[in-house]
């Protein structure tokens, strides 16, 4: 059973993603790409880590294998210990779920939802989040007067700090973030990164982002950079 609560007593976890020679190709023959050429990096707990690279170079895959969005032709993902490339169609929902949170460079909010709503569908299915620690998040990320507003009613910086609160609202332990100052100016992008450190340190989660940016990049514990599918410094 995956622990996921914070204030759950949970035993010491230095590292808290091994990824161990990863292999992943696409295509066949001449058109083959190799997105992933034996990549192996050790992602400690509770630290942020930032995954760099060119266009090409398979930061997003391996960020998608990391959230089983995707698989690799070979190798393993352990997680607290836990191949979770083994998991079955139940553990693979209940890991999306409940021990990885995602923002996305493109937000990915319902437009037919308020951002209230938006924010806790993803509560529904593990009913965890509690009132306090909804407000709390609501008012670290400012997004209090949005919420009943609708995504189209919203900037692009108070559309990605509604999909940070959706990232956080189940208390993940791990947050997957690909290009989420992508689509931002440079002071909206300064504050949602800010916001990302600042909560996922607060509350213990682990942080590993996709970035292009090299000042973003300078913020991390750790830098995986990639290069042709593989990791040229680590």
């Amino acid at each position: 059973m995956l622990l996921l609560n914070k204030n759950i007593e949970r035993r010491e976890v230095d590292i808290m993603i091994k990824i161990e020679h990863l292999t992943k190709k696409y295509g066949e023959g001449d058109s083959c790409c190799l997105a992933l050429n034996d990549v192996s990096a050790d992602i400690q707990e509770n630290t942020f880590t930032v995954i760099t690279g060119k266009s090409g170079s398979g930061k997003t895959t391996l960020l998608n294998m990391i959230g089983l969005i995707d698989k690799p032709d070979s190798g393993s993902i352990l997680v607290e210990d836990r191949n979770i490339l083994d998991y079955g169609k139940k553990d693979c929902l209940r890991y999306r779920r409940e021990m990885i949170g995602m923002v996305f460079q493109f937000f990915q909010l319902i437009p037919v939802l308020t951002c209230r709503d938006n924010i806790m569908i993803a509560n529904e299915c593990v009913k965890k989040c509690k009132k306090d620690y909804f407000d709390t998040l609501t008012e670290q990320l400012d997004i209090k007067d949005l919420l009943n507003k609708y995504p189209d009613q919203l900037s692009g910086g108070q559309q990605q700090r509604i999909a940070i609160a959706r990232a956080l609202i189940n208390q993940p332990r791990i947050i997957l973030a690909d290009e989420p100052t992508g689509n931002l100016d440079s002071e909206n992008s300064r504050r949602v990164i800010d916001l990302l450190k600042q909560t996922t340190n607060e509350y213990g989660m682990t942080l590993l982002m996709v970035t292009h940016d090299a000042d973003i990049a300078k913020q991390a514990d750790h830098c995986i950079h990639l290069v042709d599918g593989r990791i040229q410094q680590n």
